[in-house]
C-alpha cells in the first residue's frame, strides 16, 4: 500500500497532535531583487507603500542600465561566456522565480521579513527574511526536529480519523449558510471585555485547536472558495447597510484566513527551501545532487521545478503572441494586456523576449523531465503529486479521467475519490502562494482538479451561487455603485475628452483662445496675483457618462458605511476634506488614527 498524501494528513495528525500549527506566511519572493513584496497567502497584503516625488526620482537614477552579459551561462553550453557577467549592475529576473532569493545569502537577510528604509532613495521596502512568518505569533516558523515523516506530515497537514469524523461535513448535501456557521461555531470563545473587564463571545487573536481541527479536517472544501464567499457575504451585507453583520463577517473573514495561511507555513518554507536549492543549480542536469535526498524535500524541488516550467511555459505563449502579432488600432488594447507590463520600460529588469524565454523554458522542460526519470528522486512521491505530471501529458478530459480509474487508482491503490480529495488539498496550498511565481501551477491543478471531477458526485461546488452568479437575487450579489471622482482626477478627464478622429487634430473651435491664453501665460501678460487658494468643493455631483455608468446607480455611499475601521480602526466623522499629496499622506493617516483613538 503506497502513501497518499491523505496518509500523510492521518499520520501528521497523530504525530503533531498536541502541537499548534501556528505557522504563516511572508512572500519569499520579490518581483525584482530590489524590491520585495509580502504576500499572506491569498490575502491582498502586498505591502505597497506610497513614494515621494524625491524618491522617484532617486529611483529611477539609480536603475541599471543594461542585461547582464551571464544571462545565458546557465543556458548554453558555450564555456567562452562562464563569468561574462558584471557583478556590479543590477540582477535581473530569477528563472526560478520572479525574485532573486535562491542568490540571496541566507547570511545577509534578517531571520524573518522586515520593513527597511533604502538610504540612498528613502523608500521604505520589506527585506525578506530566512523564514517564512507566523501572522499570528510574528515569530519564524520552525519545522520539525522529530525527523523526515513529521515534516512530511507538516507539510502535508490533517487529522485524526476520530477528529475528521467530528468535524467533517458531507460535502454532497452541506451549502455555504451552514458551512459558515459551522465555521463561525468552532472559531468563537470567551474574551475579556478590554472596557468592561466582562467575558463575551468573541474571535480570539490566536485561533482555537477546534478551528485548526475544523479547517483541517474540510481543507479540500474550503480554501480560496471559501475566502472569496465570505468577502462577498461582507459586501453584501454593507451594501444593505446592515452593519453590524458586515463588522462580524469581516471579523470572521480575518480569523479564517489567519488559520488557513497557518496551516500552509510549513508548505512555504519547504518551496522556499526548495528555491534556493534548485535556483543556483539552473542548467544542472544532476539533479539528485541538490534536489535533496528526504521525501518532504525532493516533493518540494519537484513542485519548484513543476512550478518553474508552468511558469515559464505561460511567458513563452504570452512572448509568442506579442511578437507575431502585428499591432493595429483594434488590437492596441489587447497587446498590452498580454505578458508582463514591465517590458515597456526603459531597461526592462525582466526576461520576456522569445529567443531568451524560450532557451529558458526548454532548459526548465529537460530539468524536470530529468527529475521524472530518475527513480529514486521521483517514484516514492505522494501519487497526488505525480499524478500531476502524468496527467500533464494526457489530451481530453475523458482520456484523463478514464486513465486515472483504469490504470492510475488501481494501481496505486487508492480511490478516486481521495485521489481527488488529495489534489484539491494540494491545489488550496498553492492558493496561498505567491502569486509571482506560483500562480500558473496553481491554475494547473485547479483546471486538473475540476477535470477528473466531472460526472462525478465531487462536480458539485456550493460556492457557484455565491461567486458565480450575475443575478440580483443571487445570495452573493451586492450593488456596485459609481463615484463623485475629483475634477482634477484621471476618471473625470477620460469621461470629458473627446474622441479625436485618425488624421485629425481634434476640436478647434477654442484654439485661438487657447493659444492666446497660452502666450499670455509664457509671458506674463495680464497677469493677476492670485488670491487664497479655495478649499475645492465636492458639493456639486458629478453627471457619469451612461456608457461607464452601465445602468449603476451613483454615490449610494455603503462602501464608507464601516467608516475609517475599514482601514485605520478609528472613524472620520469629525474629519474635514482633506487634500492627498503624495508627500503628506503619512500625516493625514497618522491625524486620523489620532482622532478616531481619542474617542
Amino acid at each position: 500500500m503506497k502513501a497518499t498524501i491523505l496518509s500523510f494528513v492521518s499520520v501528521g495528525s497523530f504525530l503533531l497532535q498536541g502541537t499548534q500549527l501556528s505557522s504563516v506566511v511572508v512572500s519569499a519572493f520579490s518581483s525584482t531583487p530590489t524590491l520585495g513584496k509580502t504576500i499572506s497567502g491569498s490575502i491582498p497584503s502586498t505591502a505597497l507603500f506610497a513614494k515621494n516625488r524625491s524618491a522617484r526620482r532617486m529611483e529611477k537614477k539609480t536603475q541599471g542600465k543594461s542585461r547582464p552579459n551571464n544571462f545565458y551561462d546557465a543556458v548554453t553550453d558555450d564555456k567562452n561566456a562562464q563569468g561574462g557577467g558584471d557583478n556590479n549592475k543590477p540582477k535581473q529576473e530569477d528563472v526560478v522565480s520572479a525574485a532573486s532569493v535562491s542568490d540571496a545569502r541566507s547570511e545577509s537577510r534578517p531571520t524573518v521579513s522586515t520593513i527597511v528604509i533604502d538610504e540612498a532613495t528613502g523608500i521604505e521596502r520589506i527585506q525578506q527574511g530566512q523564514y517564512v512568518m507566523d501572522v499570528a505569533t510574528r515569530k519564524a516558523v520552525k519545522l520539525s526536529d522529530l525527523g523526515p515523516m513529521y515534516r512530511m506530515a507538516q507539510m502535508f497537514p490533517g487529522v485524526p480519523p476520530d477528529v475528521r469524523e467530528k468535524y467533517r461535513v458531507d460535502k454532497y448535501t452541506i451549502e455555504v449558510p451552514e458551512m459558515v456557521e459551522r465555521l463561525r461555531q468552532v472559531c468563537l470563545a470567551p474574551v475579556k471585555n478590554e472596557e468592561t473587564g466582562e467575558e463575551i463571545m468573541d474571535y480570539p487573536k490566536k485561533p482555537k485547536d477546534e478551528a485548526f481541527d475544523f479547517v483541517l479536517a474540510n481543507r479540500d472544501m474550503l480554501g480560496l472558495r471559501m475566502k472569496k464567499t465570505l468577502g462577498r457575504l461582507k459586501l453584501r451585507a454593507q451594501s444593505q447597510f446592515k452593519k453590524e453583520e458586515a463588522l462580524e463577517l469581516r471579523k470572521l473573514w480575518k480569523h479564517y484566513i489567519i488559520i488557513d495561511e497557518s496551516i500552509s507555513a510549513p508548505f512555504r518554507q519547504m518551496l522556499m527551501d526548495a528555491e534556493a536549492r534548485v535556483g543556483p543549480n539552473f542548467g544542472n542536469l544532476d539533479l539528485k545532487s541538490f534536489c535533496g535526498k528526504e521525501l518532504y524535500e525532493r516533493t518540494a524541488s519537484y513542485l519548484v521545478l513543476k512550478g518553474m516550467v508552468a511558469h515559464w511555459e505561460k511567458k513563452l505563449r504570452d512572448a509568442e503572441y506579442v511578437e507575431n502579432t502585428p499591432e493595429t488600432r483594434s488590437n492596441f488594447i489587447q497587446i498590452l494586456m498580454v505578458g508582463d507590463p514591465k517590458r515597456y520600460l526603459p531597461d526592462p529588469p525582466i526576461i520576456f523576449r522569445y529567443d531568451e524565454v524560450v532557451r529558458i523554458t526548454l532548459m526548465a522542460q529537460n530539468m524536470t523531465a530529468q527529475f521524472v526519470n530518475t527513480p529514486e528522486l521521483f517514484n516514492d512521491l505522494p501519487p497526488e503529486v505525480r499524478f500531476l505530471e502524468a496527467a500533464s501529458f494526457i489530451k481530453g478530459g475523458t482520456a484523463l479521467r478514464k486513465f486515472m480509474i483504469e490504470e492510475f487508482c488501481p494501481a496505486e491503490e487508492i480511490t478516486p475519490e481521495g485521489l481527488r480529495e488529495g489534489l484539491r488539498r494540494l491545489d488550496v496550498q498553492f492558493s496561498n502562494m505567491q502569486i509571482d511565481p506560483y500562480g500558473d501551477i496553481k491554475n494547473v491543478v485547479g483546471r486538473l482538479c475540476d477535470a477528473v471531477a466531472v460526472g462525478s458526485d465531487d462536480e458539485r461546488d456550493p460556492y457557484i451561487p455565491y461567486l458565480c452568479n450575475l443575478d440580483r437575487n443571487g445570495p452573493g450579489y451586492f450593488q456596485t455603485y459609481t463615484f463623485n471622482h475629483d475634477r482634477q482626477s484621471l476618471v473625470r478627464f477620460l469621461d470629458n475628452a473627446k474622441e479625436v478622429q485618425q488624421g485629425g487634430i481634434g476640436p478647434t473651435g477654442n484654439l485661438l483662445d487657447q493659444i492666446s491664453n497660452e502666450a499670455s501665460n509664457l509671458f506674463g501678460l495680464g497677469k493677476k496675483p492670485e488670491g487664497p487658494k479655495e478649499k475645492p468643493s465636492n458639493e456639486q455631483e458629478y453627471k457619469v457618462p451612461e456608457s461607464r455608468a452601465a445602468g449603476r446607480p451613483h454615490n449610494l455611499g455603503w462602501l464608507d458605511l464601516l467608516g475609517d475601521e475599514e482601514v485605520t480602526g478609528g472613524s472620520s466623522d469629525d474629519i474635514g476634506d482633506e487634500i492627498y499629496e503624495s508627500d503628506n499622506w503619512r500625516e493625514v493617516i497618522a491625524r486620523k488614527q489620532r482622532i478616531g483613538g481619542g474617542r
